[in-house]
């Protein structure tokens, strides 16, 4: 499964300008990295009033704006989502790491910026944490790193959570019996989407072989 690392820390800690100085040098390993934050107030896709905007109040479940050199993805999720529903939307994207800033709450591993001058107790268990990042000298048993070093912390991560799957998942695609050739695009969109829905499963740990079947109309009744 993709890994998942959580960034928490206090209001005004610094969450955002760590993900910020981190990702240079994630990217100069060869990472490909998502970023998932919690917008606690909610939020709203493009200003109100453009098209994009206008076609995200529709009752569609999704809308993706596409233009040179990006996209934008919205898609309706329930209050109560969790996030293992939230980060099953991402594999398609070919990723090996997700940055979550938020959701402390979370099962998943865990780095907590610590300001002193928001007082010196952590927002999470020490014992909860895989590291933990100061602007002071750290007291703390759990690896340190000081803001100012995002290479460190980078440089850990990578080694804590090395590339997952060195080689492409191999794909073999057969419509009524006859084999598709897939490209490399087409074969990270199949893989990265079977991947997400089973990251949504309960109980399904990393999946080796996986084989669907899928039969249309009135051939799925007379199996």
């Amino acid at each position: 499964m993709i890994p998942v690392v959580c960034i928490v820390g206090k209001h005004n800690a610094g969450k955002t300008t760590l993900i910020e100085r981190m990702m240079p040098c994630l990217h100069e390993r060869g990472r490909r990295v998502a970023i998932v934050k919690h917008a606690a107030h909610g939020f709203k896709m493009d200003h109100e009033g453009s098209d994009s905007w206008r076609l995200s109040q529709t009752d569609a479940v999704a809308v993706l704006v596409s233009g040179p050199g990006g996209a934008a993805f919205s898609c309706k999720l329930p209050d109560d989502a969790t996030l293992p529903q939230i980060l099953a939307l991402l594999p398609m994207l070919d990723i090996d790491l997700v940055l979550v800033e938020g959701h402390r709450r979370s099962d998943y591993p865990k780095i907590e910026v610590h300001r002193a001058a928001l007082g010196s107790d952590l927002l999470v268990s020490e014992d909860d944490l895989i590291a933990i990042v100061t602007e002071n000298d750290s007291t703390f048993s759990a690896p340190s790193f000081h803001t100012s070093d995002p290479q460190s912390l980078a440089a850990f991560l990578n080694e804590r959570f090395p590339h997952p799957n060195a080689g492409r998942d191999s794909i073999r695609l057969t419509i009524d019996g006859e084999e598709i050739p897939t490209n490399a695009f087409a074969s990270a969109v199949i893989s990265g989407g079977i991947r997400g829905m089973l990251a949504a499963l309960k109980g399904v740990g990393e999946p080796g072989d996986v084989r669907i079947e899928l039969r249309r109309g009135h051939e799925a009744d007379d199996a």
